[in-house]
């Protein structure tokens, strides 16, 4: 498998009142095609700001990154979020689902912003096996957490990005709705070829993962 991710000298220094915080202490990786990564570590150990590093959500301090050969940090922030929509999908915590949207609308915005349509058959695959086919006009308040989690789901996969990436995706979640949701995640990601990072501290989503990065106080310290 070739590598799709690569980091270099990965370092992100925080300034606040109180002095310097280095959350990323020069971190280097490679991740391979269509593998399940699990980024592990305690609580402000710096999962969350390299999950944000190598998506391009946050810049770092210091460092390179590279996706799909591309060089993320030469591209102004304009073609920095559209090479994002093209290449990447997000999944997180809080669901970011827009309340005034339906299901559908939701799970088709990413494309609306780039300018191109769903492909309607894609579509009705991701939402079957998903199992929201039945959601589609409702609205997220209308919905339970695990489902809200599974629109956030087709919403990533139905733009096809080879790599997705996310934060505690089942951190709102109770334990079984949790499981199915990963088992799902896992599931479309495998189903479609796409490259999965996870950062959790749950450790049997660490167990499902082909590979894991243990982060503590911005160091990597284990990568399997």
């Amino acid at each position: 498998m070739s590598v799709i991710l690569q980091a270099r000298g990965l370092c992100k220094v925080y300034r606040t009142s109180s002095g310097d915080v280095r959350a990323l202490k020069g971190v280097d990786l490679d991740l391979e095609e269509g593998v399940f990564c699990a980024v592990t570590g305690r609580s402000g150990s710096g999962k969350s700001t390299l999950l944000h590093a190598l998506s391009g959500l946050d810049r770092p301090t210091e460092g390179r990154v590279t996706v799909d050969g591309a060089d993320l940090y030469s591209y102004s922030d304009d073609r920095m979020a559209a090479f994002r929509r093209r290449t990447m999908g997000f999944v997180f915590q809080q669901y970011n689902l827009l309340e005034d949207y339906n299901v559908k609308a939701n799970i088709c915005m990413p494309l609306k912003l780039d300018g191109k349509k769903p492909d309607e058959a894609f579509f009705e695959e991701i939402t079957q096996t998903l199992g929201i086919q039945g959601k589609l006009r409702k609205y997220p308040g209308e919905l339970s957490g695990g489902e809200q989690q599974r629109v956030a789901i087709a919403r990533c996969v139905l733009a096809k990005p080879k790599l997705i990436f996310a934060d505690e995706p089942t951190g709102n979640l109770d334990r079984r709705t949790g499981e199915e949701t990963m088992t799902l995640l896992t599931s479309c990601a495998t189903k479609y070829g796409q490259t999965l990072i996870v950062v959790t501290h749950n450790p049997e989503i660490v167990k499902m993962a082909d590979a894991v990065i243990r982060i503590e106080d911005g160091i990597v310290v284990q990568g399997e």
